[in-house]
């Protein structure tokens, strides 16, 4: 690709940022009660994007190819030395709180590990990325440039037909947090706000009470592992999640020119079918990624054979089900007072037995549930989901049915067309 094209590619690239992000020029009374912690995505997309794409622009210019067996010592090394640092970071926790003669020499070598996690950020990510791209080619999943795409659009071309698009870009960053807005007596997401990252849990609980207060709404201040603006914000944890992380939001980009990704915000059915299909897909793309990368061989999970929880031992997902489907009875007959102290008393058996939430309420229920293969969902979608993938003949082959889907009807119907029941 000449200069031009990289030129060209880097407007095209911009002018998708600009599509997929989520500020607005409307305030509602719940942005304006969480203005003080309001994150900017705009902003955000003027101090990382040049920064990400210049790096690419002087990589161009200055081409060093590692090796592919490089590459991958890369990656390994780069995660290695993440746990090293989470493993440093706890030992200086631990030596501020007792006093610790040895808290200098921790907060040094902290110190060192981090420079070097940086200095290699920019490489791990391109190495990364190239991956992802790897994968998909061999899957077939992206089976159009972008000077077709623009062409069925009527849109004259700019000669990057063999340009992957949308392109693999995330950065490997602190995310922000999520404002979810339910109403007291039934659950349903009505609205999201993303806040700055790392709200300490005393800031998020005087949000949510002033917004109770104020609004009568339940909400609360949840993390989240990635954002799907451009380039895609991830998280880093372990290889295979990042992976994970990084499939679903590149979905999510690549849905945005689709009638699944562009009916979204249609309605809760419309939301669920885009969480799930990408939560399915990335942990899919997640095994095959960590063989690509690491070339050890990851079986796929059978279906079915998910764990079953023992009778006498206490279980999330069966314990977390049970709160769901009671706190909806409890709602539809109107108690909502009893509902809410049912979810504070469930919420302590949670902490008890080891799992710490911090809050669990009707938005609590509407934020994790847009995910339908979460025990808090209580939609059938992640079900006739799954039935859709098995019998589809690769993940291509489901991927490219679904994504023409734009209302949850046209989805039943493809299942009925197939055969599956729902």
């Amino acid at each position: 690709m000449d200069m031009g094209n990289l030129y060209t590619l880097f407007i095209v690239v911009f002018l998708l940022s600009v599509a997929v992000s989520h500020d607005t020029l409307t305030v509602s009374r719940v942005e304006e009660l969480s203005v003080r912690h309001r994150y900017s995505l705009a902003t955000w997309e003027v101090t990382r994007f040049p920064v990400k794409w210049l790096y690419k622009a002087g990589t161009f210019l200055f081409p060093y190819k590692l090796t592919e067996e490089n590459q991958e010592q890369l990656v390994l090394d780069f995660f290695s030395l993440d746990r090293e640092a989470d493993r440093l970071q706890a030992q200086v926790n631990m030596a501020a709180a007792a006093g610790g003669a040895d808290l200098q020499e921790l907060e040094g070598r902290l110190k060192e590990v981090q420079s070097s996690l940086a200095d290699m950020q920019p490489r791990v990510e391109e190495s990364l990325e190239s991956a992802i791209s790897d994968v998909l080619r061999q899957q077939g999943i992206v089976n159009i440039g972008l000077d077709n795409l623009l062409r069925q659009r009527g849109i004259p071309t700019i000669g990057l037909g063999s340009v992957f698009f949308p392109p693999v870009d995330f950065i490997l960053d602190p995310l922000p947090t999520v404002l979810i807005v339910s109403p007291r007596d039934r659950i349903e997401r009505l609205e999201s706000v993303l806040l700055n990252p790392n709200l300490l849990p005393s800031e998020r609980s005087i949000l949510e009470e002033e917004i109770l207060e104020r609004e009568n709404l339940s909400s609360i201040v949840e993390n989240i592992g990635g954002l799907a603006t451009f380039p895609n914000i991830i998280a880093l944890y372990d290889l295979r999640t990042t992976m994970n992380i990084a499939s679903h939001e590149w979905l999510h980009s690549y849905l945005f020119f689709h009638p699944l990704g562009r009916n979204i915000q249609r309605n809760a059915d419309m939301n669920i079918l885009n969480e799930t299909t990408a939560n399915i897909f990335g942990e899919e793309m997640g095994r095959l990624l960590v063989e690509h990368i690491t070339g050890e061989h990851v079986p796929p999970p059978t279906p079915g054979s998910a764990t079953p929880c023992p009778e006498d031992r206490f279980c999330f997902n069966r314990e977390m089900r049970e709160t769901r489907l009671n706190v909806d009875d409890l709602l539809a007959e109107g108690k909502v007072d009893e509902a809410e102290a049912y979810m504070e008393e469930r919420r302590q058996l949670f902490v008890d037995n080891g799992y710490s939430i911090r809050k669990l309420n009707q938005a609590f229920f509407a934020f994790h549930g847009t995910y339908g293969d979460s025990p808090t969902s209580v939609s059938p979608i992640h079900g006739q989901l799954q039935a859709l993938r098995q019998a589809s003949d690769s993940l291509t082959d489901f991927i490219h049915t679904v994504q023409g889907v734009s209302s949850y009807q046209g989805f039943l119907n493809i299942l009925t067309e197939k055969g599956i029941e729902h």
